[in-house]
């Protein structure tokens, strides 16, 4: 060996020193250097992966939000329909019942009208027969104060005819 440490010119001193001085460097450099550099990256490392995980959650909770929206939505387009449905039925309803009424009224008029026509109709008879019976007591007493022969009758009958004309 001492060949070797001959032929490439080995100096035991300063191969230590240079042992001693590279281990120096080393432990300065891993300990002030090299510690805080992997503390840093272990640190983001850390935050890269929360804000991962908080991105999956809040999507995972827009995903939910929008589902329980479209939900709500469409419950609230069915309750408004429900709430056609029944405004229609109700106005179908108020509407039967107004045309029923109408109808009833109607009936009740064209009632009315019926009754004061026959009413009406009563009294013309009565008035007509009232002042018949006044033309034929007229007329029968022409005709008995007048009763002398036939054509004298004739002739009386004649003319009560065209007096009620």
């Amino acid at each position: 060996m001492d060949e070797f440490i001959q032929t490439f010119h080995v100096d035991w001193k300063l191969l230590v020193a240079q042992l001693i001085n590279f281990s120096v460097v080393l432990f300065v450099v891993w300990r002030f250097a090299l510690k805080p550099l992997m503390k840093t990256m272990a640190d983001r490392s850390q935050k890269i992966e929360k804000s991962l995980e908080d991105a999956k959650r809040i999507e995972r909770e827009l995903t939910g939000a929008e589902k329980t929206r479209e939900e709500k939505l469409l419950q609230a387009r069915k309750d408004a329909q429900d709430i056609i449905d029944g405004a229609a039925k109700e106005a179908e309803r108020i509407k039967s019942e107004k045309i029923d009424e109408t109808k009833r009224e109607a009936a009740d008029v064209v009632e009315k009208a019926k009754m004061q026509i026959a009413s009406e109709k009563e009294k013309m008879v009565a008035e007509a027969r009232k002042e018949v019976g006044g033309l034929v007591i007229a007329a029968t007493e022409k005709i008995v104060r007048k009763k002398l022969d036939d054509k004298a009758d004739h002739a009386l009958v004649e003319e009560v005819v065209t007096s009620m004309k």
